[in-house]
């Protein structure tokens, strides 16, 4: 799928937004996000050929120039005993800073997570919560505190958030927030911290 945007004043800057399953991906886009992702963060931890396949990526281009990228991550959230399947928002990286571009990514997640009626839920550093707020997100603080990772001991990785983050979220159809925010539950995912 490919959405086109048009921006600028007085000048006509074309960008599209290609939307497409991690199964998909070329070995150019991966090896593009796992150096983008080591330039931004000073390490790469994701295996985007072998636990992104379902991923949902987002690319943000102009003339075949990555402007932006990010990508939602289906899983499952336990709260209350129930489970809830949510799009976890995921690596979103702005090649070129302070152009917009990120925006515009945020954009295309959010008019997806809509099509889709999903709730949209990640984590991000709390200086960066001010730029979801600006793309229609809400924040969420506190929550990421309760969020466990249910295989931690098995798998041999965190079982929890190493501090706590703002929690980005897109409410769905089914009002996913309000439930979370009712009590102090834990809430479990079956998957590393995305």
């Amino acid at each position: 799928m490919i959405a086109k945007h048009q921006r600028g004043q007085g000048k006509t800057e074309m960008l599209n937004t290609t939307i497409m399953r991690g199964q998909d991906l070329s070995e150019a886009q991966i090896d593009f996000m796992n150096k983008q992702r080591l330039m931004e963060y000073g390490e790469n931890t994701k295996d985007f050929k072998k636990n992104e396949l379902a991923s949902i990526f987002f690319f943000l281009d102009q003339a075949e120039s990555v402007k932006a990228f990010g990508m939602l991550k289906p899983l499952n959230i336990i709260h209350d005993g129930k489970q809830c399947p949510i799009l976890g928002i995921s690596n979103i990286i702005a090649v070129e800073k302070g152009r917009g571009y990120g925006k515009l990514l945020m954009q295309a997640i959010k008019e997806y997570l809509v099509s889709k009626h999903m709730n949209g839920l990640g984590f991000c550093d709390h200086e960066i919560c001010p730029f979801y707020v600006q793309c229609g997100f809400q924040i969420i603080e506190g929550l990421s505190s309760r969020f466990q990772y249910l295989y931690a001991q098995q798998d041999g990785q965190k079982e929890k958030l190493d501090s706590p983050r703002g929690t980005i979220y897109f409410e769905g159809r089914d009002k996913l927030a309000s439930k979370l925010l009712a009590n102090d539950e834990p809430i479990y995912i079956d998957v590393p911290f995305w």
